[in-house]
């Protein structure tokens, strides 16, 4: 049996659960006037042992992205037919809820991590999706449906949050922001650090009780730097943030021997804690405490500091 993928975890699972065969799911999500090379998809898609070959079973560096349709319309012709083969009515898009936020979702995540995939993205997006305000069951089955989907298709978290959000913006006014919190820190200016050379700075996920996290996060010296957030559109990132991190919170880079920190326009800020003892320096206060207009600048950072992004994501600075 062939190794597990994104598309074929999305194919089979909606079997499955669904109740659809792999032969009326793809009706759903492929173009039938698409071309995968020289190939019309709208004849041998149709054919089982095609579909599963090349489609099904296709690695992620093989997608095509060009023969689907527009996901927020077939994701929604695939939630009417699994509501229908559940039975129909609130129960059934809360099964469907409850399955594609549960265990659909981990299959999912469970299958990036396999390929080195950013499964923390899609983790982080389905958390978006949870802390929504006024939306009901249904419209949460379709945006969890719609992620699986979307990721599972094209074998990229980044492109299935792109398209929950796409969908969020046009149909139901978006809602794919951060909650605010409050850091509740008080901000003191730091002293300057004499100029040394600078070493391969990683970051390190701590907890309450200063535990923390075995993995540590390098920073790369490429001069764009390193985005932290909870929803990031460039690479390299780091996505193990809290739940009221911002989709692009902060940048980290080297340059002229020193590494620095900037603000992106986060919802709840960032605070630097001094691990010499020099107290705490607001990189970015929370977007209630901004001034308007006011440009806050880089701040450097170096080995044993403490960065806070809001109030649940806290990094310990180390030398990598």
């Amino acid at each position: 049996m062939a190794a597990e993928t994104p598309c074929s975890v999305l194919y089979n699972d909606i079997r499955l659960f669904g109740g659809l065969k792999h032969l009326e799911i793809a009706r759903m999500l492929i173009n039938g006037n698409s071309y995968l090379g020289s190939t019309l998809l709208e004849k041998s898609s149709s054919s089982r042992s095609y579909l599963t070959r090349y489609i099904v079973h296709r690695e992620p560096d093989q997608c095509a992205p060009g023969i689907y349709n527009d996901f927020t319309v077939s994701t929604l012709n695939l939630s009417a037919a699994i509501c229908s083969k559940l039975g129909g009515g609130d129960s059934a898009y809360q099964a469907i809820a409850d399955h594609y936020r549960g265990p659909a979702a981990n299959e999912m995540m469970s299958v990036l991590v396999s390929y080195r995939l950013d499964s923390r993205l899609y983790a982080n997006a389905l958390n978006r999706i949870d802390s929504s305000d006024g939306q009901g069951v249904r419209e949460k089955s379709t945006l969890y449906l719609m992620l699986f989907v979307a990721t599972g298709a094209l074998a990229d978290p980044i492109q299935g949050m792109a398209t929950v959000e796409r969908y969020c913006n046009s149909k139901t006014g978006g809602f794919f922001g951060t909650t605010e919190t409050t850091v509740g820190r008080s901000f003191t200016n730091r002293l300057r650090k004499q100029n040394v050379t600078a070493p391969n700075l990683g970051l390190l996920r701590t907890h309450a009780g200063n535990s923390v996290d075995m993995q540590i996060h390098p920073l790369t010296r490429d001069p764009r730097g390193t985005v932290i957030g909870s929803l990031p559109k460039t690479s390299p990132s780091i996505t193990d943030v809290g739940a009221d991190a911002s989709r692009e919170h902060l940048r980290i880079w080297l340059e002229g021997g020193r590494w620095y920190a900037q603000g992106l326009g986060s919802t709840n800020g960032t605070v630097l804690e001094s691990g010499a003892g020099d107290g705490d320096i607001v990189i970015e206060p929370p977007r209630d405490q901004r001034e308007p207009g006011k440009i806050y600048p880089p701040v450097e950072i170096e080995n044993s500091d403490r960065l806070h992004l809001g109030l649940y994501t806290t990094f310990l600075v180390i030398v990598d």
